[in-house]
């Protein structure tokens, strides 16, 4: 006769409760709602961090701590995380994006979201940096509009 010892819970208790609290933490970061979505228009081919987005309609999802920020194109339905960004305190103004431009090729340095106080920087830009480039008209903004609900 074998005699079981319930003091230790067996593998398979552990294994089932350890599968039990991944799904209820990864149904929560799921179901976690962002701080920011909008729409934007990119009139050009821009490079952001390693991805290169071609001009369309794109929706923008900003979680509370400005990670990660996912763009979805709105006519493939493509999604791609943007890399990690610098959150920083929102510059006055509209939501939109900060786009350099050097020759052909165009970059997201920055994007700008007051309706949450924050600023997201992807490529940092100096602010001699910044001038010098909007003297030479190599800087553009991108509005960003607020999702309807």
């Amino acid at each position: 006769m074998k005699i079981l010892n319930m003091t230790q819970p067996s593998t398979t208790v552990k294994l089932i409760l350890g599968v039990l609290i991944a799904t209820c933490v990864f149904t929560a970061v799921a179901n976690a709602q962002p701080s920011f979505e909008g729409k934007f228009t990119l009139p050009y081919e821009v490079h952001w961090s390693h991805t290169v987005l071609p001009a369309g309609e794109y929706a923008i999802q900003v979680d509370e701590k400005g990670m990660p920020v996912v763009l979805r194109s709105t006519s493939s339905y493509r999604s791609v995380n943007t890399g990690i960004p610098i959150p920083a305190e929102a510059e006055k103004g509209a939501a939109c994006l900060t786009v350099t431009i050097r020759g052909n090729e165009r970059r997201v340095r920055s994007v700008n979201l007051p309706q949450i106080g924050m600023s997201l920087i992807f490529e940092r830009i100096t602010k001699t940096e910044r001038e010098m480039l909007a003297k030479a008209g190599q800087i553009d903004a991108v509005p960003v509009v607020t999702a309807q609900k």
